[in-house]
């Protein structure tokens, strides 16, 4: 299986758990600790911190009339062995199918058992909710 192949599989599996609203599987996808550098300050989030946040972030998204997030691939490369980037393009659809909000993403990952997210720079979504007026 390529690269490629690993983080379309890795990115489907995410992308489905947070359609079916499912904190745990989100976070579990996750590495224990997972770093957040944004353009308001870096942070790091244990895994108990981070479930909370998806949990909170999945209420948001709801609050936004997110109806089901829709995740497209753009690129991966490898870094280092074991070490991966995955740029990942997002859209928000509502009742309609409507597009609620879209932004691109970036993903560090690291391969121990299995791919985890490590790292991720979250400054386009950021930007896509506070172009709707709404904070993130």
């Amino acid at each position: 299986m390529t690269l490629q192949d690993e983080m379309a599989a890795f990115f489907d599996s995410y992308v489905d758990a947070f359609a079916r609203w499912d904190a745990d599987a989100v976070c579990d996808l996750w590495e224990p600790v997972g770093l957040f550098p944004s353009p308001g300050g870096n942070f790091a989030m244990d895994r108990q911190s981070f479930r909370g946040h998806c949990a909170t972030l999945m209420d948001f998204y709801r609050q936004q009339g997110v109806v089901r997030p829709q995740g497209e691939l753009l690129s991966t490369a490898e870094l280092f062995p074991q070490v991966a980037e995955a740029r990942m393009a997002y859209r928000m659809e509502g009742e309609n199918a409507e597009t609620v909000a879209e932004w691109e993403h970036v993903y560090l990952l690291r391969r121990t058992d299995r791919w985890r997210v490590t790292l991720t720079i979250a400054d386009g979504e950021m930007a896509a909710w506070a172009v709707r007026g709404a904070r993130s």
